[in-house]
């Protein structure tokens, strides 16, 4: 008699490709949290001016959109996963040079250094993720898809927390630059143990199906669907005031109720902590009703977190803008991107995917920026109210952009 094991069907390589999927993802998740959330407080610890804030905030939306902007080129390129996997590579090792930053950090203009390190970084890495996300579809099947990003996600941010947790408490248990050294560097090969198991993927061998088009044919058959052009129209308005938010909180936090780094690993956990909360109570409300009639108000209640800074909140008040944050932004993530979907035109898909991730980008990176102009010649409450104003605006603008059409292709809602 055969062993149960002898009797069980081979692996799929979709199967194969979920479990690494996951893998990847929680890798991903815990060597971005050693980092990330620590970048602005190390850099105002440099004496970083409001204005390198600004970039930090605004760097990772200018680079997706520049990356956005290549999709043409690079979605059509052979040999794409050893393509992703050196941009992943560049990426990873670059967080090396924040260490080298801070070990250092006597020279002259650190805090100008680290933040062009910064800029640095991000340009390989929004490359990447834009070449992995094509890659998907290589991966897993349509009906799968939804599942692989449910995992991934959910294991970035379980193994994020308790990261992110860890890390502040180092920080904090050893003052000075010892610690974030330490922290970069581990960041650094935990993130070159996520691309060593990205490798292990096992894309299908066929062709992505991509459409061969260029952007000078595509953006005027794009600007003629008055839905699509509503919606990011509405996004980018949105944006500008979402990212408003980012360098003014984080002087806030630092230079006025003086957050160490625990406070900031505690911000960052307690928003992420509420978004796996209210991801599943999101998703339900979606299966009961539409994504154009849902957004308009995940996006108004994200008013809430800029609206909480107007009250001069303390280090533990805080924690409730990261509360309304992760609950409204757990919202706000899956539905945009479900409603993306479901304005694009199925035959010009990627390229209205790119057109909507670079002006959102620009401008969202423009909205970072403008903040430090609104510090400078009025205040902290200043950039905070604008971004009040400007996300219940943008959210007005997701309700005027929700008229009712024919959609072109059947879109899951459940992601």
């Amino acid at each position: 008699m055969r062993k149960a094991r002898d009797l069980k069907a081979p692996e799929s390589d979709e199967q194969y490709n979920l479990k690494i999927n996951a893998l990847n993802g929680a890798l991903k998740g815990a060597g971005g949290q050693l980092v990330n959330p620590f970048l602005g407080i190390n850099a105002i610890r440099l004496g970083a001016p409001n204005i390198d804030l600004g970039i930090i905030s605004a760097i990772p939306y200018i680079a997706g959109g520049f990356a956005a902007f290549l999709s043409p080129w690079l979605v059509h390129r052979h040999q794409l996963q050893r393509t992703t996997t050196w941009l992943f590579l560049a990426a990873r090792l670059s967080i090396l040079l924040f260490a080298l930053i801070d070990w250092r950090h006597g020279l002259q203009h650190a805090a100008l250094w680290f933040m062009l390190a910064i800029v640095w970084s991000n340009l390989p890495g929004a490359l990447a993720t834009l070449s992995w996300q094509s890659m998907t579809t290589a991966l897993f099947t349509g009906h799968m898809r939804s599942s692989a990003v449910m995992w991934r996600q959910w294991g970035m941010s379980g193994i994020g927390v308790v990261a992110v947790l860890m890390a502040g408490w180092a920080i904090d248990a050893s003052p000075g630059t010892h610690s974030y050294i330490v922290l970069y560097i581990l960041g650094a090969f935990v993130g070159l143990a996520e691309v060593a198991v990205y490798r292990k993927f096992r894309p299908a061998p066929v062709p992505l199906d991509v459409p061969d088009t260029t952007w000078r044919t595509a953006l005027p058959e794009l600007w003629k669907n008055r839905v699509l052009r509503r919606f990011i129209l509405a996004s980018v308005v949105f944006y500008y005031g979402w990212l408003m938010l980012w360098p003014a909180s984080l002087r806030y936090q630092v230079s006025i109720d003086h957050a160490s780094n625990g406070w900031m690993a505690i911000y960052t956990a307690v928003n992420a902590v509420f978004t796996l909360a209210a991801l599943p109570v999101w998703r339900r409300l979606n299966r009961r009703l539409p994504t154009r009639s849902l957004l308009p108000w995940a996006s108004v209640l994200m008013c809430l977190t800029p609206a909480i800074y107007l009250l001069h909140p303390s280090l533990s008040a805080i924690i409730w803008a990261n509360v309304t944050g992760g609950l409204a932004g757990a919202g706000f993530n899956l539905l945009i991107n479900v409603r993306l979907m479901e304005v694009v035109p199925q035959d010009l898909r990627t390229m209205a995917v790119g057109a909507n991730t670079i002006t959102t980008g620009i401008i969202g990176g423009a909205g970072a920026l403008s903040a430090v102009a609104f510090i400078h010649f009025g205040s902290l409450m200043t950039a905070f109210f604008m971004a009040t104003v400007l996300r219940i605006i943008g959210g007005g603008l997701f309700l005027w952009a929700a008229e009712r059409h024919r959609a072109v292709h059947p879109i899951p809602t459940a992601l």
